[in-house]
């Protein structure tokens, strides 16, 4: 029997097809050559009107060779890991349906064949949709109060203080900077609004995040290992290091009561992967900047949903971080993943790199 006719078997039970059915989330079953062997109504009604016929169709001739969609299944198959990704563009060769987030997970029989859940989002709201909601600006204002008083005292502990300690009080002012001028982006009902962007050294940015992680976590190594001849990207200082210190931050928590508890950042090119993020835009080159911590792995319940607000194990966390970290870098046109298992997890942060004329 050929794999995609043990796929179409695998779901044959009247149980199984009409759970599946039943989802509101798009379903599709991919087989060993990257075929759609199946897909549930949801996923039919949703796609088959722009894409045409589904079923015996290559994933990639559906959404594109070079679309995340078509890059996570064939990774997921490749190495049978499961992958999430948050907020990309629910776009193929043919149509564009807007923002989604997706789940692929790798199938024991037949093997090697991969299971994709597509959840399609909601349009975002822009700007003009009206003013931000009470409850941020009271918090923007609540954070500005303490924060004063905070770089107030790291300037006066500094005046005085040696080298070492005069280090700390810089990087407290330069945070109690960078917080304020989020607040006030909140108070100035943009929330995070769209990326100021300039020619951005990702490895400063990474640098920035270091500094804050390792001396909050002073039982936490952390490790850099980076490719200095990466070029510049497109991106927002400030944002981009908020993405990279929740990440990091997050791996540090994991480790910091296990012995010999590592986190290390990394930076590399892609070679050979060019990814379209905006529509009719032209494929662009990548950076990958991976988080990895030797923890022990994201919880159970919590694995497919790590990019969600809210979606937390910890008893003193609100969940937001690395939903923050994911709408950051989907407008910043790029991508993030995670893969997790006990000893070993990454996140990895694609950002396309700047384009020849200067912004």
């Amino acid at each position: 029997m050929d794999t995609l006719s043990k796929l179409r078997a695998a779901r044959s039970g009247a149980d199984t097809q009409a759970l599946l059915d039943a989802l509101p989330v798009l379903v599709l079953g991919v087989d060993l050559a990257g075929r759609i062997a199946f897909a549930n109504v949801a996923a039919a009604e949703t796609l088959t009107a722009a894409a045409g016929g589904l079923v015996g169709r290559r994933l990639g001739d559906v959404f594109g060779p070079d679309s995340v969609i078509t890059i996570t299944a064939r990774r997921t198959a490749a190495e049978a890991i499961r992958l999430s990704q948050a907020d990309i563009a629910l776009d193929g060769t043919t149509f564009s349906l807007g923002r989604a987030d997706m789940i692929a997970a790798p199938l024991e029989d037949p093997a090697g064949a991969v299971l994709t859940f597509i959840l399609k989002a909601t349009a975002r709201s822009d700007a003009s949709a009206g003013p931000a909601p009470p409850m941020a600006r009271t918090l923007a204002h609540e954070i500005r109060n303490p924060l004063a008083g905070i770089r107030a005292a790291a300037q006066l502990i500094g005046k005085d203080a040696g080298s070492d300690t005069r280090m700390l009080t810089d990087m407290i002012c330069k945070e109690a900077d960078r917080i304020r001028r989020l607040t006030d982006r909140l108070d100035a009902l943009d929330d995070l609004g769209p990326p100021t962007l300039s020619r951005v050294n990702i490895h400063e940015v990474l640098g920035r995040a270091r500094t804050v992680v390792a001396a909050s976590f002073d039982d936490v190594t952390v490790v850099e290992s980076y490719d200095p001849s990466l070029p510049e990207v497109d991106g927002d200082m400030d944002q981009l290091i908020q993405v990279f210190l929740n990440i990091a931050k997050n791996a540090a928590e994991a480790v910091r009561d296990r012995s010999g508890g590592v986190v290390t950042l990394s930076t590399r090119y892609r070679p050979g992967v060019r990814i379209r993020n905006a529509r009719g835009g032209a494929a662009r080159s990548q950076l990958e900047v991976a988080i990895t911590d030797n923890g022990p792995g994201l919880a159970s319940a919590i694995a497919g949903r790590v990019f969600e607000p809210f979606a937390t194990t910890k008893s003193t966390g609100v969940g937001l971080g690395l939903a923050v970290a994911a709408e950051i870098v989907a407008r910043h046109e790029g991508r993030i993943e995670v893969e997790s298992k006990p000893g070993r997890t990454v996140f990895r942060v694609l950002l396309p790199i700047a384009e020849t004329t200067p912004v």
